[in-house]
């Protein structure tokens, strides 16, 4: 039979983690907390762009009602895009106009009707013109904010 009774030499070890396993552990969940955030912000942007092509996309359906009742499209430039669209006050009277074309979230624009610009996810205003051919262009400048005629992470409509 085996004693119960302990020698010198059986020891009993202290229960717990050293300061090594601890650190270890601490830099594992580090690690996986960095993977997340990093992973998150990578989501937000991809995000970001979704919404602005939605939002380009909302506006040409809008524009092409606008054309079928006026066969043009707005004059060129974000302010008379947003107020064609939309400002049934000024517009109203006109036999032809058969709008509002399109509803704005409040977020969206930098104003009030019929004073405001339609902004894209990073707060930069959209891009609209008549170039002829596409009919109409309208881009977003992307998260970098610059306007790089199409290019680069520029979103657009052509």
């Amino acid at each position: 039979m085996h004693s119960m009774i302990m020698t010198k030499r059986e020891k009993v070890l202290p229960s717990g983690f050293t300061m090594v396993e601890i650190l270890v552990i601490l830099a594992i969940i580090s690690l996986l907390i960095g993977l997340i955030v990093s992973g998150a912000d990578s989501v937000r942007r991809k995000s970001k762009v979704y919404q602005a092509q939605a939002m380009i996309a909302s506006l040409e359906t809008a524009l092409a009602l606008y054309h079928v009742d006026f066969g043009a499209y707005p004059a060129a430039g974000n302010l008379n895009l947003v107020t064609l669209l939309t400002d049934s006050v000024n517009l109203g009277g006109n036999p032809e106009w058969r709008g509002p074309y399109m509803s704005f979230k409040e977020n969206d624009l930098t104003g009030k009707v019929p004073n405001a610009t339609v902004i894209d996810p990073w707060k930069h205003a959209y891009g609209y013109d008549l170039p002829g051919i596409p009919e109409y262009r309208i881009w977003s400048a992307g998260p970098n904010g610059i306007d790089e005629d199409g290019a680069g992470d520029d979103i657009k409509s052509w």
